[in-house]
Order: structure tokens, then C-alpha cells, then sequence
């Protein structure tokens, strides 16, 4: 029994491991790409592509949500579930692209071509993240980090050759570049998943409905926390400026790291929590519990790095056109400290199909932040860099929250066999 509960905490460590390395090839990708829009487009230029990219994340996070995580919770493969994903895919992926055009044009961020661009890559950016999804589900994560690698290495390479042929750096050329990097990848993936994975359902008397009654409320609660970033953004450059932007946004560049572990755990906990689920074996809140503990740990360590190297890492990221904002950095520590509080009992609940209770608890967190920082903000523009204490410092709030609601349901002690312990062994 223990030999078999060490084998078994082993292959979670190592798909743990697998999760978190995925994402920090994901986030050393968008670093590198953000580091040299930083360094190439000035304070002013930054920030419109900040813009841009938080846009991006929102619509992502709405959309992953939406199609990825279904395709966790549920079983992919039953023909009426899988007829409802392919709507949902051609769905969400138009919506998407409809979505970032309006909002390219609305906040004047660039000209024909450059909405044109936005609204071609979040639609191949959502395709690309579909597939990830698949990978995701199936707990491939280690296969995924070649696919995540291949995005970066040919977005890399169009902006050198691009660069290279005489074009000058521009907001449209790393749009494009994105572009071809996500083809790339999308290629990949189809290539080296399973045909299983491709098979078409029929797309009548679907499960749609029932996958909408999830769906709908997990992809509205993912979306709190990117359009809370996002709107407090908006606030930034509309009540101080991109430029005051950028500094904030380089801050949270600097412990990119730290949020970036975060969410790669998330990805592997809601995995597991909901295999448990499907399986009939029920983790017990108390496992969640120990995830904060282990990944605010780890958070906080990895955002005092960030804070002590400021003054090496701070000129590499923004090529010295503008400074790193030191009071956001301290701020992004704690709301990345904060994340990983929350994230593991709010996988634990959306694993238990509690969509709608999650979205509650971090809706009102995320209003509350951007009502002070609105606040804030109305009284001096300087107090932009308040911002992520803002719409972090909630977050502990939040996860006591979800703490108590999830320990009222936890399973009985007989319906939390084996798969508790290995969380007991490998923690």
C-alpha cells in the first residue's frame, strides 16, 4: 500500500511538475515578446500594447474557460458532449475575434491594419489555446511545453527576419509575428495528438444546454480576474497615462515568475480535483487547503526575488526607456501571494461544478478593488501604482471564504479514499 501511494504521489508530483513548467515556457515566451515591445516601442508604445495584450488574456480566459475546462470536467468523448464543444469552439472563437476588433476600434489603439491583425490573432490565439486544452486535459503537460516552445521560437524568428528585411518595430509587427508563432503551433498539435482527439459528433440534440448551465458560469468567473486587470488598466491610462501604465505593467513583468507558477499549479490541480470527481473519489477541501499553504510559500519567494533584483533585472526588461514602478512591484508580490490563496479552493469548487459560487466570492473581491482603486485614482493620478494592492489584498478574504463553504460539503471520511493520502505523502 505505501509502495503503491509513493508511486502514485510521484506521478502527481511529476505532472505537477509538468503543469508548472508549461507555464513558465509559456510566460518565458510572452516575457520575451512583452520584454522586447518594452524595449522597442517606448513608454507610450508599451502601454498601447499592454492594452492590447490584457485584451487578449481577457478574451482567453472567457474563452478557455468556457471550451477547456469542459473539456476536463466532462468526458470529451460521449457524442453529445462533444457536439456541444464544437459549437462552443466555432462559437467562441468568432465571438472572439468580433470582440477584439470592437474593442481595437473603441479604444483607439491602432489603425485598419492593426485591428485587422488583433482580430486574426485572438481567433488563431483561441484555436492555439483549444488544443492546449486537449493537452491539458488528457494531463499531458510535459508533450505540451514543445508545442508552447514552438510558438515562441517562430514568433522570434518572424520578428528577426522581419527586423532583419528592413521593418521597423511597430505594435503590428509583434501582432503579426504572434500570428505565425500561433499557426505553428496549431500545426503542431494537430499533428501530435491522437486522431481521437479530432473526431467530429453530431452537432444535433447536443448537450449544450447542459454544458452552457457550467460553462457560462465558469467562464464568467474566470473572466473576474483578467477584466478586473483589465479595466484597472483601462482606469490607469485614462486617469494618468500609457505611460504611467507601462511603469506598473514592467513591474508586473518583473514577477511574471511568480504568477506564472501559480497558474500553472491552478492547471494541474483542477485536473486531478476533477478526474477525483469523475472517478467517484472526492477530494476533501482540507487538500486544497494544503495547496495554498505549499504555493503562497513558493509565491512569496519567488516574488522577493523579483523585488531584490529590480535594479539588474529592471534596465534588462525595459532597456532603460522608462522605470520599473517600485511601489507596484511590492504590490504584484502581494497579489501574487494573494492568487495563490485563492486558486486551489477555487479549483477544488469549480472541480465540484460550483462555478457560480466562485464567480460570487471573486466577483465582489475584484469590484470592491476596482472601486477603491477608482477612487484612488479620481483623487491623484500618482496612486496608479496602488493598483495591485487593490485588487489583491481581497483575495485572503476570499479564500476563507471559499474554505468555509467548501469544508460544509466536504465528502464523509469513507467517500475520501486513497487519493487524499497521496496528497498526505507528497506533501
Amino acid at each position: 500500500m505505501g509502495k503503491g501511494l509513493k508511486g502514485k504521489a510521484a506521478k502527481l508530483l511529476s505532472s505537477a511538475g509538468g503543469a508548472v513548467a508549461v507555464q513558465f515556457v509559456t510566460a518565458g515566451g510572452s516575457l520575451v515578446v512583452q520584454s522586447l515591445a518594452a524595449r522597442t516601442l517606448g513608454a507610450s508604445g508599451y502601454g498601447a500594447y499592454a492594452l492590447f495584450f490584457a485584451v487578449l488574456v481577457m478574451i482567453t480566459s472567457v474563452q478557455t474557460s468556457f471550451v477547456g475546462d469542459t473539456l476536463t470536467v466532462f468526458d470529451r468523448f460521449d457524442p453529445k458532449v462533444r457536439g456541444a464543444l464544437i459549437w462552443s469552439v466555432a462559437g467562441t472563437v468568432t465571438a472572439g475575434a468580433l470582440v477584439g476588433a470592437v474593442v481595437s476600434v473603441a479604444m483607439g489603439l491602432a489603425g485598419a491594419a492593426g485591428t485587422a491583425l488583433f482580430a486574426l490573432l485572438v481567433a488563431l490565439w483561441l484555436l492555439n489555446e483549444t488544443g492546449r486544452r486537449i493537452f491539458t486535459a488528457r494531463m499531458e503537460f510535459w508533450r505540451l511545453t514543445l508545442n508552447d516552445a514552438s510558438y515562441l521560437v517562430v514568433t522570434l524568428a518572424a520578428l528577426g527576419i522581419a527586423v532583419g528585411s528592413g521593418v521597423d518595430g511597430s505594435v503590428e509587427l509583434l501582432l503579426g509575428a504572434m500570428c505565425v508563432g500561433c499557426v505553428a503551433s496549431i500545426a503542431l498539435a494537430r499533428l501530435r495528438l491522437p486522431a481521437e482527439e479530432y473526431a467530429g459528433a453530431p452537432l444535433r440534440g447536443t448537450a449544450l444546454r447542459g454544458i452552457l448551465e457550467f460553462a457560462w458560469w465558469r467562464s464568467v468567473q474566470a473572466g473576474v480576474r483578467p477584466g478586473a486587470l483589465l479595466l484597472a488598466r483601462i482606469m490607469i491610462a485614462a486617469f494618468a497615462s500609457t505611460a504611467a501604465l507601462a511603469g506598473v505593467e514592467a513591474a508586473r513583468l518583473l514577477l511574471a515568475p511568480a504568477m506564472t507558477f501559480v497558474n500553472g499549479a491552478g492547471w494541474f490541480l483542477l485536473g486531478d480535483f476533477a478526474k477525483a470527481e469523475r472517478e467517484g473519489r472526492p477530494m476533501p477541501a482540507r487538500a486544497a487547503l494544503r495547496a495554498c499553504g505549499l504555493m503562497a510559500g513558493i509565491a512569496l519567494v519567488l516574488s522577493l526575488g523579483g523585488i531584490v533584483l529590480v535594479d539588474w533585472l529592471g534596465p534588462v526588461v525595459t532597456g532603460g526607456s522608462f522605470d520599473v514602478n517600485r511601489t507596484a512591484l511590492a504590490g504584484w508580490g502581494l497579489y501574487a501571494v494573494c492568487f495563490a490563496c485563492t486558486l486551489p479552493l477555487a479549483s477544488l469548487a469549480t472541480a465540484r461544478k460550483k462555478s457560480r459560487t466562485v464567480f460570487a466570492v471573486r466577483g465582489v473581491e475584484s469590484a470592491f478593488g476596482l472601486l477603491v482603486l477608482l477612487v484612488l485614482l479620481a483623487a491623484a493620478p500618482g496612486h496608479a501604482a496602488l493598483a495591485p494592492y487593490c485588487l489583491g489584498g481581497g483575495g485572503l478574504v476570499s479564500a476563507a471564504l471559499l474554505w468555509f463553504l467548501l469544508r460544509r460539503e466536504d465528502p464523509r471520511p469513507a467517500e475520501t479514499p486513497e487519493r487524499a493520502a497521496v496528497y498526505e505523502v507528497s506533501g
